[in-house]
């Protein structure tokens, strides 16, 4: 495994709507992102107290990505700010070429699995510090710190 500098991959967030089976309004801290992501666990399987709202909950949050491109500009970013994580930009922070997938630090730690056989692409195609621009795949997920 390949890295860059300190590792941060589990999330911090505020919890801004109970968790339904199929997902969880999640605010990132400083910010105006409202994301949307499904649960790993249904809602009776969250840390208590999982219907109070605005309390922190920690994570770690899995995307599939469809075909990444280096960018040169434009920092870190998820699209829309209030959804469904669509399109995103972030850093590359660990590469796990065992596993095809990348630590990104995309305003958020997130796992990030490269689709080999959709794109041609291996997460071993990427460096710590590359700045990547992609689509994610519906259905990012959150598997709560328990």
């Amino acid at each position: 495994m390949t890295e860059a500098g300190p590792v941060r991959e589990i999330a911090s967030f505020v919890l801004e709507e109970s968790p339904t089976e199929d997902s969880v309004i999640l605010g990132v801290h400083g910010t105006d992102y409202l994301i949307r992501l499904t649960p790993s666990v249904g809602p009776s399987d969250f840390p208590e107290p999982a219907s109070r709202r605005n309390r922190r909950i920690r994570g770690t949050v899995m995307g599939r990505a469809l075909k990444m491109h280096r960018a040169d500009a434009g920092g870190r970013f998820i699209e829309p700010v209030h959804g469904q994580p669509r399109i995103v930009q972030g850093t590359v922070i660990r590469v796990d070429a065992k596993n095809d997938r990348l630590l990104m630090d995309i305003v958020v730690p997130m796992w990030i699995t490269v689709e080999t056989g959709v794109t041609g692409q291996r997460a071993s195609d990427f460096q710590p510090g590359d700045l990547l621009n992609f689509y994610l795949e519906s259905g990012t997920s959150f598997v709560p710190e328990m």
